[in-house]
């Protein structure tokens, strides 16, 4: 019988010897994990062990997973997740990536592939349609993400070929490196193109001719036009069009939390936020917008460098927390030279986050006599030193020099530096606190601190405590008066929760995030669960739906404690508790205390039904989300408490 909404097939590619299987979905397994991320986290966890240590162990595998509503009418459904041991964190490591990847692999009858083993020599996996084929990639080796889709894309005689590939950076294993698809669609933060790098896997292209079987069509159809006329309802929708997730700098700017020179400045002067405001990137640079698959809000843009040094420099790709890094963290004014940066990054297959953070890190580090010349290849390090950045990329890169350090990420160059400039690198679980709120705001700190993957505002970041609402709505909306106030650690724990299991949702969905805002404004879970039950024919229930997208997260929680981690990874970087914020509304202020997260962590782990001394899941808690098999490995490990 088939499925409906899922295309009905998993591929399984094993790189070591040759071999190509496919096998039919699972009705029951589509129901219980639905994609997306749920997929990735049950084959993850079936396949990967603690044994693999590093994530580019070749017994670690890669996973490119869609879910029921990718390439169909559904608002945003062109999203897709890349699941893997990260080899940047060493735990689970989920990157979610946007384009028209995600509808190709559906068109082309798959709804997830597993790329396992390593070949000998550097090969790309083809698949058009039936026929899947490993190819030699040796003539494709050492070639930029535009020279491999371009190359590619004219073997097969198919400019329409979807391509995901690495580029030199992924070649050469850093660990921030990235698989890209659509030139600049990046599933970033987690290191997946470090892993198709250690696997000789220069890239997969798929090209789809079938349609997808979509269970009740009429009523679907309605219910996608609903949602679209409800997206064009929300409070950013016409902002987000023009700049994008540009408008980030002046909502952060207006909290009080715009930083400067890796958070020794905290709140940036207004002379230095004009220069780097999404307004003036809008009038000044951007020349269209762009759109993802089935996008109804078209926030991406297409920007062109009009006079200086960068002058003629164009594309796409350019978003908040690129910029962010090299224009805040790493200090400098310069729209133009952050564009550069960018741009780099992309085509050489590089987080275009981290490369910024790093560079901040360095400088602060530089600037305090932890390293000199010496140690950075003669490089005079200053604060938003365009020439000395774009230096330093290119050594990250390649591995060179001082580069080679740097492309370890910030957690491990930080720790092999030693020299007290861990200190001075903010990273939760192995990833950078590259996101200012989480010092000011105890919603935010607390879904960092727990997310699964290393904190990011991805994995669940409480919008409403973000829109400062009165103590009255948040007492009628989640039972408690405090919810809504960033300055304590009150009331955090629904929030915190219903934020993760919604944000879990939309990945397991394959739909994109901008078109919800948490119950703010913007599509919701009961909207996802009518689209889900049309497409799939399946009766979601909202506590059903929910439920999937806490068993998704609680697999991920196992993950990572089978791994080691547990409540003492729930934490943040110790600066935060000890130097006061230097400017703006919270001068002066140390606004995270010790006592009060610990209660906040107390109150998280109770209402999860997780072991508030271990932060891992009852074996109550996993059987009642259908998981005795995992709360018996958890035992048999000796990890599952009490």
């Amino acid at each position: 019988m088939p499925l409906y909404g899922w295309a009905g097939t998993i591929l399984d590619v094993n790189l070591t010897s040759g071999k190509i299987f496919k096998r039919p979905m699972d009705a029951d397994f589509a129901r219980k994990w639905v994609g997306g991320e749920g997929f990735g986290a049950k084959i993850l966890w079936d396949e990967v062990g603690p044994e693999v240590e590093d994530g580019l162990d070749p017994r670690n595998v890669l996973i490119y997973a869609t879910g029921p509503l990718n390439a169909t009418m559904a608002p945003s459904s062109g999203r897709f997740e890349i699941v893997t041991k990260s080899p940047l964190t060493g735990i689970f490591g989920d990157s979610n990536v946007g384009g028209y990847f995600a509808p190709e692999m559906k068109h082309a009858g798959y709804d997830v592939f597993v790329i396992r083993g390593r070949s000998e020599k550097p090969v790309w996996l083809w698949i058009d349609d039936d026929k899947v084929e490993i190819r030699n990639a040796a003539p494709l080796w050492g070639k930029t993400v535009s020279e491999t889709d371009a190359a590619i894309k004219s073997l097969v005689g198919d400019e329409n070929v979807q391509v995901s590939c690495i580029g030199p950076a992924g070649e050469n294993l850093v660990r921030f490196s990235i698989l890209v698809n659509n030139l600049v669609r990046a599933p970033g933060w987690t290191g997946c193109g470090a892993v198709a790098g250690s696997k000789n896997l220069k890239a997969v292209a798929v090209r789809g001719t079938k349609g997808i079987r979509i269970a009740r069509p009429d009523e679907f159809e309605q219910a996608c036009m609903d949602a679209r006329k409800k997206v064009r309802l929300t409070k950013l929708f016409d902002t987000r069009r023009k700049i994008g997730t540009m408008y980030l700098f002046r909502m952060f700017y207006a909290g009080g939390y715009s930083v400067l020179n890796n958070y020794n400045i905290t709140q940036c002067p207004e002379s230095h936020f004009n220069e780097i405001c999404g307004e003036k990137w809008a009038s000044d640079y951007v020349v269209r917008q762009t759109s993802c698959y089935a996008c109804e809000m078209q926030c991406g843009h297409w920007a062109r460098v009009k006079d200086g040094p960068y002058a003629g420099l164009s594309g796409d790709g350019f978003e908040y927390g690129t910029f962010g890094a090299y224009l805040q963290w790493y200090g400098s004014s310069n729209i133009a030279f952050a564009m550069a940066a960018v741009k780099y990054c992309n085509d050489n297959g590089m987080d275009g986050t981290e490369p910024g953070i790093l560079l901040a890190w360095a400088t602060d580090c530089y600037k305090r006599g932890i390293i000199n010349k010496e140690d950075t290849d003669g490089l005079e390090l200053d604060w938003g030193s365009e020439k000395v950045a774009l230096e330093i990329l290119k050594k990250i890169n390649h591995r060179e020099g001082f580069g080679n350090l740097l492309a370890e990420g910030l957690a491990r160059a930080a720790k092999n530096l030693g020299k007290g400039s861990e200190y001075y690198a903010q990273t939760h679980k192995g990833r950078p606190c590259f996101e200012s709120n989480v010092r000011i705001s105890y919603g935010c700190a607390a879904a960092s601190m727990t997310s699964t993957r290393g904190g990011d505002h991805l994995k669940g970041w409480p919008y409403w405590e973000l829109a400062s609402p009165p103590d009255e709505a948040s007492l009628k909306r989640w039972g408690h008066p405090k919810t809504g106030d960033g300055r304590t650690g009150e009331g955090k724990a629904p929030m915190t929760v219903y934020g993760q299991s919604v944000f879990t949702l939309l990945d397991l969905m394959g739909t994109c995030k901008f078109h919800t805002r948490l119950g703010l404004d913007g599509l919701n879970e009961e909207d996802y669960t009518r689209l889900a039950s049309l497409a799939t024919g399946i009766d979601f229930t909202l506590p059903e739906m929910l439920s999937v997208a806490e068993r998704v997260y609680n697999l991920e929680q196992a993950f990572n404690n089978r791994l080691g981690v547990n409540r003492k990874d729930d934490a943040l970087p110790p600066m935060y508790y000890d130097i006061p914020i230097d400017s703006g509304p919270y001068k002066g202020q140390t606004v995270m205390q010790k006592d009060q997260v610990e209660k906040m962590l107390d109150e998280y782990y109770t209402l999860r039904g997780w072991d508030v001394k271990t932060g891992v899941p009852l074996r109550k808690t996993l059987e009642r989300l259908d998981m005795k098999d995992v709360a018996d490995d958890l035992d048999k490990r000796k990890i599952l408490p009490g």
